[in-house]
């Protein structure tokens, strides 16, 4: 260690103390000297020694109050101190050492001892600010990464948008003129820049499985029909291999079968998760296995008991789905300690050294556990153990892997022509599409033409901010990340604009303004992002946007968010209802919306029935939203209420808004204007509207009936 470039301060009232350490020090280090304690803490402050021996019994202020001041001011706090003093009692020692001290050396001087505890110090303080250095530097590291994966997914995602809603486009506009082959040959651009897309987002959600913050959704579902969909992908490599698979079961009665069409395996997780893990696993089973092999599912339930020892007869044990994939190739023995962990690849050309890693990752993220053995007499086998789910068969089915393509939704959607919706009627409407990206402008300008729709476009947020001054808008469909303005500081003015409701400019421009249908109503803002994560929409929610899209954005998205605002049966004033159906009236006087309905059966197309389940489920995740706030407000320890705060009741109005859109959309009209009472009584700030509104709205939904009709 080079010691020369050290500053070492002696402090002492004696001046053959003084003497007896400069000689001990000075050919060491740069040595400093003050006589008492104000000069010490002067000469400090103006420049910080990297090490003080302090006299404790001096005049005036005393080592020990000397002492206290350095380690109260955050720039000296962290310069080791050495006391030196003829005090010898245990008691002396332990209240400098209380104070912030390192160390203690007593008179006489033993000048080898202060060379010695010095160079220590000094050596220990450096080795302290290396340590800090270098947590710094990865800190920036981590953060760097993070940056560069958030920036890198957003950049991927914004020509994604070009290379998935372009082919729609040529389809929807091409009136028969292409050719089979052509049409062909655009679908796979398509499917290919979906393929990306998920690769993407899964991407995202590995990074929140490692940070422990995937938000998970569990269903029960049918695994078998996974991992039969799986084979099937797969088909072109095993093909190739000539890889031939053996599904098994394990029956009721404890006998192994070959899987048949009918059979189903109850688990508990997330489809698309439990796809990609088993994709994962399959797949390397496949390239690890030899030429013309069998690859071996086998299926069983087991129960685990409280004591984790498997015990069939346990009767408040966990139910387990096992899933073995075995083939007969062996794991090199040179990763198999170090088999699920990140980078761990041997052999594999191209090999990442992700997939296990992931397959991992999910596993755990599903509440289960995933384990490998491997030897060359039995092959390589990997266990996943799931949770154990049975299916109930009288609900529609919620699968997100065999629902209709896009392509067919999109058509079913659209008139025959793709232009525009035939199944919903606008009002006229002035919608702005601000983007950085001309190709997102084009595409969705291209998707909203409609003949009651006017579009304006905006190239970043300053732009926009300038265009709704001139003129206003009904909806606002705003990406985040933009040059010269972004998006979160665009909406801001906006809002800010609109609430000077007083000002007599902003008034008359809404007066002369004969295009928008509600005067008296703010704009409704979108967010366009290629984030999707929860803390972004909340931060859109805080701020004042209405709704959040995230990209790729195509045109069903769009249109339903329209409608959710602005559909015929949607309007802001009211809920309009056909007097021949249910008589819903709401009395602005009552604490409860007067519902009377002639039955709690409702009819819903058949064409929606896939989204009617999953739309259900989001509303009352909407709902709980409201009831959880609400809850905030009665402190278990208080007699009293404590009262939302202002940001409370906005949250709940617009929950209360989108709740009212969504359901009065798809035809829900009690809950709608159930809903809409909601909102009012937030932006009023009527507690006790809300609770009991929110408290009829859980009780309306318990009640209903849906049943799918044909509408054609």
């Amino acid at each position: 260690m080079e010691t020369s470039n050290f500053t070492v301060m002696l402090v002492d009232d004696t001046e053959a103390n003084i003497d007896v350490l400069v000689n001990t020090l000075e050919d060491m280090y740069d040595v400093r000297v003050a006589m008492d304690g104000e000069t010490a803490l002067e000469d400090i402050m103006q420049e910080p020694p990297d090490l003080i021996l302090l006299d404790i019994m001096m005049p005036g202020i005393d080592g020990y109050e000397v002492c206290r001041r350095l380690k109260s001011d955050i720039t000296t706090q962290n310069i080791p101190i050495i006391f030196i003093t003829a005090l010898s009692q245990v008691e002396d020692e332990t209240k400098g050492l209380k104070l912030g001290a390192v160390d203690y050396i007593t008179k006489p001087i033993s000048p080898p001892i202060v060379k010695a505890r010095v160079e220590n110090h000094l050596a220990l303080k450096k080795a302290r600010e290396d340590l800090e250095k270098q947590n710094s530097i990865l800190q920036e590291n981590i953060n760097l990464r993070e940056e560069i994966d958030r920036i890198s997914r957003h950049d991927l995602k914004t020509p994604l948008n070009s290379i998935i809603s372009i082919p729609r486009i040529l389809l929807q506009d091409s009136n028969k003129r292409l050719e089979p082959d052509q049409v062909e040959l655009i679908e796979v651009i398509e499917k290919s820049g979906h393929t990306m897309l998920s690769m993407i987002n899964l991407s995202l959600d590995l990074f929140k499985m490692e940070k422990g913050n995937y938000r998970l959704n569990p269903v029960a579902f049918n695994i078998l029909s996974i991992i039969k969909k799986i084979i099937f992908d797969l088909r072109s490599l095993t093909d190739a291999k000539g890889i031939k698979f053996n599904l098994l079961i394990n029956d009721p009665s404890n006998n192994w079968r070959a899987a048949s069409d009918n059979d189903e395996f109850g688990v508990l997780g997330e489809e698309l998760l439990c796809y990609s893990m088993f994709a994962n696993i399959i797949k390397n089973a496949v390239e690890a296995s030899p030429e013309n092999g069998i690859i071996t599912i086998s299926l069983s339930n087991s129960t685990l008991s409280k004591s984790l020892n498997l015990s069939e007869s346990s009767k408040d044990g966990i139910e387990q789905s096992k899933i073995n994939i075995h083939n007969r190739g062996v794991v090199p023995e040179s990763i198999r300690e170090s088999f699920f962990d990140k980078y761990a690849t041997a052999g594999k050309k191209g090999g990442t050294g992700l997939g296990t890693y992931s397959a991992k990752l999910m596993a755990q993220t599903l509440g289960g556990d995933i384990a490998m053995s491997t030897s060359e007499h039995d092959g390589t086998t990997i266990t996943v153990n799931l949770k154990y789910a049975p299916i109930d068969k009288t609900l529609p089915s919620q699968s997100l892997l065999f629902k209709p393509s896009l392509n067919n939704k999109e058509k079913d959607f659209c008139s025959p022509s793709g232009k525009y919706p035939n199944q919903f009627q606008f009002p006229t409407l002035r919608i702005m599409i601000v983007d950085d990206d001309e190709y997102n402008r084009f595409i969705l300008k291209k998707y909203l033409n409609h003949p009651k729709l006017t579009i304006e476009l905006a190239e970043d947020g300053l732009s926009a901010l300038n265009k709704f001054k001139e003129h206003s808008f009904d909806i606002i469909f705003m990406d985040m990340e933009m040059p010269i303005m972004d998006g979160m500081e665009a909406a801001t003015l906006i809002r800010e604009w609109e609430s000077n409701q007083n000002n007599i400019e902003y008034a008359l421009v809404r007066q002369c303004d004969t295009q928008t249908p509600n005067k008296d109503k703010k704009s409704v803002i979108v967010a366009l992002s290629g984030h999707d994560d929860p803390n972004t929409y909340q931060a859109c929610l805080n701020i004042g946007f209405d709704d959040y899209l995230s990209k790729p954005v195509n045109s069903v998205k769009l249109f339903e968010t329209i409608l959710k605002f602005f559909s015929i049966d949607n309007k802001h004033e009211s809920v309009d209802i056909d007097s021949n159906s249910n008589f819903i009236n709401i009395d602005s006087h009552s604490n409860v919306a007067d519902i009377h309905c002639d039955s709690n059966i409702i009819e819903i197309d058949s064409d929606l029935e896939d989204l009617i389940p999953s739309f259900l489920s989001d509303k009352k995740s909407e709902i709980e939203k409201i009831s959880q706030l609400l809850k905030t407000a009665y402190p278990h320890n208080e007699n009293e209420p404590k009262p939302l705060t202002e940001n409370d009741y906005k949250s709940i109005q617009q929950l209360g808004h989108r709740l009212k859109g969504g359901f009065n959309m798809y035809g829900f009209k009690e809950q709608g204007a159930i809903s809409s009472v909601i909102e009012d009584a937030a932006k009023n700030q009527n507690f006790d509207k809300i609770q009991n509104n929110v408290d009829l709205l859980k009780s309306s939904l318990n009640k209903i009936e849906v049943r799918y009709v044909n509408m054609d």
